[in-house]
């Protein structure tokens, strides 16, 4: 019973630890112990592969090819060379390290595979450009950009309305302010001057002076505030804005576009 055990222990094979497994394959490599290259690392590979980094699996690929290769196994070594190379299609062998045979041989093999080595490689590119386009999006913010829409009518009406709703905030308070002194100074003047007239609706002779000057100021002051109420309405009509941005709201990824949304824009 010991002996059975010993020998099931021994013909067990041992993968408890694949990628320790693959360091004795190349130490054996470099030995020039073939035979035991290939007793660890096809257990790796199939039927099931047991080798969990990428490059791990490419270099158990070569070292399977190039070990059967030396064993005068070629249609092994092209098997495990088409496997490579299918599995990573810009693969090579290093001239410096592998004998020229092998690289003949594989080269022959890449060869052979040309037409669908040219699609996995397209193929890979695509990849490569919709991960890396995945990764631009992910790293913008949609912006949610609500906006107001301007009215002509209102464009025209005076005390800077139109400057204002145009988002001229400046010269909308300018023209506010000197429409509104000009217009309150020319009531004030009218004002006096009927304070002064009589109950006949005559001048005292001692206020003609004063009456005489207080219109002049009311004539030319409501005539400066009726220009500007003019004037700042063309020019509302001139500059008109039709839509003036009121805020921005940042969308998280998760909320989908829709027609609803108004005005999207992408910014970094």
């Amino acid at each position: 019973m010991l002996a059975a055990a010993i020998s099931a222990a021994i013909a067990a094979p041992a993968h408890a630890n694949p990628e320790d497994d693959l360091r004795d394959a190349e130490n054996s490599y470099l030995y020039g112990d073939y035979p035991r290259v290939i007793a660890k690392l096809e257990p790796l590979v199939e039927p099931d592969i047991l080798l969990a980094e990428p490059d791990d699996l490419a270099r158990a690929y070569e070292l399977l090819g190039l070990s059967t290769f030396f064993l005068d196994r070629v249609g092994d070594a092209r098997g495990w060379f088409e496997r490579l190379i299918r599995f990573r299609p810009d693969a090579r062998l290093n001239p410096v390290l592998v004998p020229p045979p092998a690289v003949s041989l594989f080269d022959d093999v890449r060869e052979s595979l040309a037409d669908e080595i040219a699609r996995m490689q397209e193929a890979l590119r695509k990849q490569r450009e919709e991960e890396a386009e995945r990764e631009r999006l992910a790293r913008l913010t949609r912006v949610r950009v609500e906006t107001r829409v301007n009215s002509r009518l209102v464009a025209a009406l005076p005390f800077g309305v139109g400057q204002f709703q145009n988002g001229q905030d400046g010269l909308g308070y300018t023209l506010l302010a000197t429409q509104l002194a000009t217009g309150a100074t020319s009531l004030g003047c009218f004002i006096a001057v009927e304070n002064l007239r009589q109950p006949g609706g005559r001048f005292d002779r001692a206020d003609v002076g004063n009456a005489q000057t207080l219109q002049n100021v009311q004539l030319w002051t409501g005539a400066a505030a009726l220009t500007l109420m003019v004037g700042g309405a063309i020019h509302a009509w001139i500059t008109f804005v039709d839509e003036v941005p009121l805020r921005e709201i940042a969308l998280p990824p998760t909320v989908p576009a829709s027609p609803g949304d108004g005005l999207l824009r992408w910014t970094f």
